[in-house]
């Protein structure tokens, strides 16, 4: 029996062997869509649909072995974006550290924002995007989990300014992440606090003259908590009584722990001394490998009661 492919209409077929190559080609990619096409190593650009069409950028070991588990870090961007920034930005955690990096890109869909900048939804009624967000998260590690080899207890979330935001949301919404390091940013000063949340370990990493640090806000109806208060909630929200400890001081940076010692989690704040919102780069790419290292002590405990 000759099996004779339908050609769709406005195909032209220009040889004898078309199609049988046709026919082949169209039977491929049903099988591939049927198996799922693994992450390959080095970058990976991966399109997902949740409400809308989204991309992420996704960058995989170069010598990535998929019988082992690997720790996933995303990394979300600051308003305006775009992806790519995080995507170079994560890169010495993917070569250097052994982790795979997620970069997804940002929506425009608030109602304010006119000048169609990406970024995500921080908080409730967010003028620049109202997107599912964290939907979006859960879709894309859904994704990771079916197409690369992923360890769900070692799920790490970073970002700038409205991506480091967005990680508090992530934190108090999921409890999928853990740890978090949100960089330039800061928790929206808005109801409910933390409570009764999962012990995350959190890395905040932020200038000393960042209006952000200090809980100023430039945006009119945006109010942050100081970076201090920030540490203090969360450090409650575990049910720890130790008193704030400077761990390290230096020209640079003045980094202090909000949580007991040995406790299984860590509550760090890495100040950038005399930095505003934009962290040179070389402070920057030292707060970074400080992340990979804080990352790579962090494993997602089982659920404490509280």
């Amino acid at each position: 029996m000759l099996l004779v492919p339908v050609v769709p209409e406005g195909l032209e077929i220009k040889s004898m062997k078309s199609p049988l190559m046709f026919l082949l080609t169209l039977c491929s990619a049903c099988f591939g869509d049927l198996r799922g096409e693994s992450l390959k190593p080095g970058s990976n650009r991966v399109k997902l649909v949740h409400e809308e069409p989204r991309e992420m950028l996704v960058r995989l070991p170069a010598d990535y072995d998929p019988d082992k588990r690997y720790p996933v870090v995303f990394g979300f961007h600051g308003a305006g974006g775009p992806m790519e920034g995080y995507h170079r930005q994560l890169e010495p955690l993917v070569r250097d550290h052994g982790f795979i990096s997620v970069s997804p890109q940002g929506l425009s869909n608030g109602p304010r924002n006119r000048r169609a900048v990406a970024a995500w939804n921080g908080f409730e009624n967010h003028r620049l995007s109202r997107a599912d967000d964290v939907g979006f998260v859960r879709k894309a590690i859904e994704y990771l989990g079916k197409h690369a080899s992923i360890d769900r207890q070692r799920l790490y979330a970073t970002g700038g300014s409205s991506g480091a935001i967005f990680c508090f949301r992530l934190a108090m919404e999921t409890d999928l992440f853990a740890a978090i390091a949100p960089m330039r940013g800061a928790m929206i000063k808005r109801p409910p606090i933390p409570s009764k949340r999962p012990r995350v370990s959190i890395l905040l990493v932020c200038g000393t003259k960042d209006g952000l640090f200090t809980g100023e806000s430039k945006v009119p109806g945006e109010l942050f908590y100081p970076a201090h208060e920030t540490m203090g909630l969360w450090s409650d929200n575990h049910g720890s009584k130790a008193d704030p400890v400077v761990l390290k001081q230096t020209e640079e940076i003045r980094l202090t722990r909000y949580s007991p010692e040995k406790s299984g989690y860590e509550l760090l704040l890495y100040a950038v001394r005399g930095s505003g919102h934009r962290v040179p780069r070389e402070s920057m790419s030292r707060a970074i490998e400080y992340m990979a290292h804080f990352f790579s002590k962090q494993t997602k405990p089982p659920l404490q009661p509280h």
